[in-house]
């Protein structure tokens, strides 16, 4: 089945999914995917930083032109070449346009501008989407320093400065190693078989609460209402081989699974404990259509109250950093 995998929009799926199965379930509780919440103001990002790195959790190194002798694309691509960001990890590199106040990415596909008067690389102090993450310590830091400097040079740039010190970030990228680990957990929920679901079925009661099915293959509550926080409210997928959905399959009587997985990230999420009460219900309804024992996401019964706990301790953590779950550094750090 994977050789038929390809990526699509959302349209297209939806399309794709319609000629196989029917988005109508038998009943209607859509009312169950309810969220009465309220939204912090989010600072709107001044246009001048949008395409930028972050100022708290990367390293970032700004080289600056002499105002007489302008960084020029053809330099700029020769010195700090794939080849060469290759030897300091690749950074992002970021230019400032020599018409323009406002930062962008400079291999961008629709950046255009040939010259610039600020270059900067930004390293990621802890990317956990890395396997495994890079943790950055005091001798790696300078080495990338050195080698800055020395394109520095050959750039011709005039002036070079940084957000941090080596020791500062040094210390970011380590003090983040445990906090990103610590931190970056799900909410779950599983619905084990006592014996295999059927996938007609399970698709009827995913349309039935108003879920649809989309991104990866799997059944999703979309955020559609907030403008911040995870792309998804919460997910479903399987353990059962291969972990996702495929609607052409579904509709042939192919697909059965010893469990149903409802989760989603709690440091993502705009409202996790809100969101988790949803899920409950959720899990709840599917188990009255489908039957099945409700667990928790290490195959426990599910104790509601001790997931709530768990949750408010991350949030807690989060705001001990001045973050707030689903907004800024939160969708940054938390992958």
């Amino acid at each position: 089945m994977d050789s038929d995998y390809s990526i699509s929009t959302a349209s297209e799926s939806d399309e794709r999914a319609k000629k196989a199965l029917s988005f109508e379930g038998k009943e209607d509780r859509s009312d169950i995917l309810k969220l009465s919440i309220s939204i912090p103001d989010v600072p709107k990002e001044p246009d001048s930083t949008r395409y930028f790195g972050n100022d708290n959790y990367d390293w970032i190194i700004t080289l600056e032109a002499n105002p007489n002798e302008i960084f020029k694309r053809d330099s700029i691509e020769k010195y700090i070449s794939n080849d060469w960001r290759k030897k300091v990890m690749y950074p992002t590199v970021y230019c400032l346009p020599d018409n323009s106040n406002n930062w962008t990415y400079f291999q961008a596909g629709d950046n255009e501008e040939n010259t610039f008067k600020k270059i900067a690389l930004a390293w990621k102090l802890y990317d956990p989407i890395e396997e495994p993450p890079t943790i950055y310590n005091d001798k790696t830091l300078s080495k990338f320093d050195k080698l800055v400097k020395k394109r520095m040079k050959k750039i011709k740039a005039s002036k070079i400065d940084y957000n941090f010190s080596i020791q500062e970030a040094s210390a970011i990228s380590n003090r983040l190693s445990d906090f990103v680990i610590n931190n970056n957990q799900w909410a779950i929920i599983v619905l084990k078989a006592d014996k295999e679901f059927d996938g007609k079925e399970i698709w009827d009661v995913m349309m039935s609460v108003g879920l649809r099915w989309g991104d990866m293959d799997l059944f999703h509550w979309n955020n559609t209402e907030f403008e911040v926080g995870d792309d998804q409210l919460l997910s479903v997928w399987t353990s059962t081989d291969p972990g996702y959905f495929f609607p052409e399959e579904i509709a042939a009587g192919n697909v059965q699974t010893e469990d149903l997985i409802f989760g989603f990230s709690i440091p993502r999420s705009v409202a996790p404990q809100e969101v988790f009460k949803v899920m409950c219900e959720v899990t709840d309804y599917a188990q009255k259509r489908l039957g099945g024992q409700i667990l928790d996401g290490n195959r426990n019964k599910l104790d509601k109250s001790a997931e709530l706990d768990r949750i408010d301790f991350i949030l807690k953590n989060l705001d001990n950093e001045s973050i707030k779950s689903g907004i800024g550094d939160a969708l940054y750090l938390f992958q």
